[in-house]
């Protein structure tokens, strides 16, 4: 194995203490920061929202469409921290919004039926549209609408239509296929998604804009996929106890499951602190460094594992200096090579990237700094105040 640094002697145990202090308050920092903020901040994945595709085709002479002209447009109409991205495919280059879901938010659909059901209570019946007789049907493009058949009169919807909180209010009177009179109350939404056009057609007037699709994610959705990554992160930790308690020992198990979690604990609570986003790609990265912390933590104890062999008789905080210096050089050579790609994707990865970059470039340098000064001290720790040898049923095993 190529070597880094030379043959080194520190003696990491004997600032375990302080370590492991240092640690503590960390994560009380970070569970304080999530308590007052209310949670880790979850977007539309976890939390329900918007999910808006469009395309812009620029005139002639005007510059193409980028991510951070999008945002300018919907910072004017409190959209800034909205996710953008460029979505290439063979057809063109398509915009892919998420906005997380509002009270304010509320389709024009929505809360047309909000106000009715406040002035009108059980005084009205929805008509679907296939029902509307398409003769003098009037033009209502643009705008959204529901059919209603009830008893009262124009004064009182008018009422209803004018306090809805829609923008260009509009009421209608048509009939039904059979001749049954109804109303069409319609107007312009002050929804996410009537916002973000409206707000890149005056921004951008000259441009073609082509929505592709809209979608909602609903709250209830996102809290079941919250409960879902939870799971996942929860079970990942209990299959590795399992596999290290089978090919080490049971406390080397538990000491690789508590310095993985000591890594994901100080991450959310950075997050919380930075305010940062909890989305499925950061999940992804948590996942993934859950896995990079519990090799490099595996490297250190399969390091002791065999120095527990060698080294019989020496004592055992002494025989874990010696193993963590051993893979020291291994361990700062992975760090770096996995950090400098990652820097990389942190500073030329866009905004999309930035949250899931950030993730395992801050949580790689924790996981290094937790296979030494958090899963090997619970070792020693262990050792020191039960005085029993740790790892004796993993000799027998493997001598």
């Amino acid at each position: 194995m190529m070597k880094f640094l030379g043959k080194t002697h520190i003696d990491f145990q004997s600032k375990r203490h302080i370590a492991l202090t240092c640690s503590g308050l960390a994560i009380l920092i970070g569970i304080i920061s999530l308590i007052l903020h209310g949670g880790p901040n979850y977007s539309i994945d976890f939390t329900g929202g918007l999910t808006m595709s469009l395309r812009m085709t620029e005139p002639p002479g005007k510059p193409r469409m980028s991510e951070e002209l999008v945002r300018r447009a919907l910072r004017k109409v409190d959209l800034g921290e909205s996710e953008v991205k460029m979505s290439r495919s063979a057809e063109g280059e398509d915009i892919l919004i998420r906005v997380k879901e509002e009270a304010r938010f509320k389709p024009p659909e929505t809360l047309i039926r909000d106000k009715l059901e406040e002035l009108l209570p059980g005084a009205w019946n929805l008509i679907s549209n296939d029902q509307l007789a398409p003769e003098n049907l009037p033009d209502l493009t643009g705008l959204s609408c529901i059919a209603i058949s009830t008893e009262a009169d124009r004064a009182l919807l008018r009422t209803v239509i004018d306090s809805a909180g829609v923008d260009a209010p509009r009421l209608v009177q048509h009939q039904t296929l059979s001749g049954e009179p109804v109303w069409i109350l319609a107007g312009e939404g002050r929804d996410a998604a009537s916002l973000v056009k409206k707000s890149l057609a005056q921004e951008y007037p000259d441009y073609k804009i082509d929505v592709r699709s809209v979608d909602r994610v609903g709250p209830r959705m996102g809290s079941e996929m919250r409960l879902q990554a939870l799971w996942a992160i929860l079970a990942s930790l209990v299959l590795v106890v399992i596999y290290l308690w089978w090919r080490f020992d049971f406390l080397f198990g538990l000491a690789a499951v508590i310095a993985t979690f000591h890594d994901v604990m100080i991450m959310l609570g950075l997050f919380s602190l930075l305010n940062y986003e909890i989305s499925i790609t950061v999940i992804g990265a948590f996942l993934t460094l859950v896995g990079y912390s519990l090799n490099d933590t595996i490297v250190v104890f399969d390091r002791i594992r065999e120095d527990l062999k060698r080294y019989r008789d020496m004592p055992f905080e002494k025989l874990v200096n010696i193993s963590v210096n051993d893979t020291l050089s291994r361990t700062i050579i992975t760090g770096l090579t996995t950090i400098f790609v990652l820097l990389i994707l942190f500073i030329n990865g866009g905004e999309v990237l930035h949250d899931f970059s950030f993730c395992l470039f801050v949580g790689i340098l924790i996981g290094t700094y937790s296979s030494i000064y958090i899963a090997s001290p619970i070792l020693v720790e262990y050792a020191k105040h039960t005085g029993r040898t740790v790892g004796v049923k993993m000799m027998k095993k493997k001598s």
